[in-house]
């Protein structure tokens, strides 16, 4: 590295074993594992420098369906780890980044997703702002690709997320079905926080 910029990439947590299977649910859950949260301390975001500083979220794992159930997945940030927010839809407290709704392949089994979300801090503070914008790719067959946008907000252009950048907060990946059913089931496989500073 050459630090003309003076800043770094650092991985604030990489998954360190399979997370266990989201099945059988219409609750919103956090599938990263405990062990994977990446953590940020109290002003991680600096209040002189923090702007424009950011995250790289990345994860993987297998899914499969009966029928057409819509699945949403979200990158949150929890003050409580593995605590999941009471939805995953954009400008909920704590939910930096969502795919909203997507309907799912049916009757797939096994078949590899991904997702990996940009963030950027725009403002610091108590209110302070997180833009985020990435993608969620299931890989339904050799040749079909269920794909959706991932990010802070549905506007066009994209809004940030409002997150207090004084607390220390979790950032966690979650899910939810809309059906439920043993064999709506989701596995992350991997899952990475990158901090872009």
């Amino acid at each position: 590295m050459s630090f003309t910029t003076g800043t770094q990439t650092e991985a604030l947590s990489v998954n360190p074993a399979v997370g266990s299977a989201y099945a059988s649910s219409t609750s919103v859950t956090v599938v990263s594992t405990a062990a994977s949260a990446g953590f940020l301390p109290a002003n991680f975001f600096l209040p002189s420098f923090g702007i424009a500083k950011g995250l790289l979220v990345k994860a993987f794992g297998v899914l499969g369906t009966t029928g057409t159930p819509n699945l949403t997945m979200g990158v949150v940030a929890n003050s409580v780890q593995g605590s999941a927010p009471a939805n995953l839809t954009a400008g909920t407290s704590g939910v930096l980044a969502t795919t909203g709704t997507l309907a799912q392949g049916s009757g797939v089994t096994n078949v590899p997703w991904d997702l990996e979300v940009l963030l950027s801090c725009g403002t610091v503070g108590s209110s302070g702002s997180i833009l985020a914008m990435g993608m969620f790719r299931v890989y339904n067959t050799a040749t079909t690709i269920n794909v959706a946008r991932c990010s802070s907000s549905t506007a066009n252009p994209n809004t940030g997320a409002t997150l207090s950048t004084q607390s220390a907060w979790y950032i966690e990946l979650a899910a939810l079905w809309g059906t439920n059913s043993a064999s709506n089931t989701l596995t992350l496989y991997g899952y990475t926080v990158l901090g872009l500073n």
